[in-house]
């Protein structure tokens, strides 16, 4: 499966495919494309401006503004094992909200990679996009309800914890919003 085909036949089925994943399964896929990427050298990756151990690509896909930060396996050379994207979403009381999310490998799961990716993720995208946006903004990070690991770090980066029914699925997820 790959984001943003073209086509519009073929967008129309991969989102109606992408729309049975849960978030987590999308999550898992995002890290899988962009580990694919980058090992294609598709995709430019520049380093973090304050920690040198993650990576940064931005694009706009359907001219939506992305980043995503990853960062790499300290013993298996060129190995992805940590994803963190933040993409625009909407307008939350006329202020930007962004999306964030984040995926491990799952051999790398229970090591704290995954706190480590969102908080330095998070870290450079509002070091940088506070002097875009001298009004603030909004990031936002919406969990699947059975997602231990990912609500404990979402908690502890976000806050502002509610549950909320997505439409979409039928199913209860939390969201955590906070303003910077």
């Amino acid at each position: 499966m790959k984001f943003f085909k073209k086509g519009k036949k073929k967008d129309a089925q991969h989102i109606a495919q992408l729309s049975e994943l849960t978030g987590k399964e999308l999550a898992e896929e995002g890290l899988n494309q962009i580990a694919l990427a980058i090992k294609a050298r598709s995709i430019e990756i520049q380093p973090g401006k304050i920690f040198s151990d993650i990576y940064a690509h931005g694009d706009k896909p359907a001219g939506v503004p992305r980043f995503t930060y990853v960062m790499f396996s300290p013993t298996v050379q060129n190995e992805v094992i940590a994803r963190c994207t933040i993409i625009y979403d909407s307008q939350k009381d006329g202020v930007g909200c962004w999306q964030i999310d984040w995926a491990v490998l799952e051999k790398y799961r229970g090591y704290n990679w995954g706190s480590t990716i969102a908080k330095k993720a998070l870290t450079e995208f509002v070091n940088g996009m506070q002097r875009v946006f001298p009004n603030g903004f909004i990031v936002e990070a919406i969990v699947d309800q059975d997602n231990e690991a990912s609500k404990k770090i979402a908690g502890s980066l976000i806050g502002d914890e509610e549950v909320i029914l997505d439409e979409n699925t039928g199913r209860n997820v939390h969201s955590y919003l906070k303003r910077f």
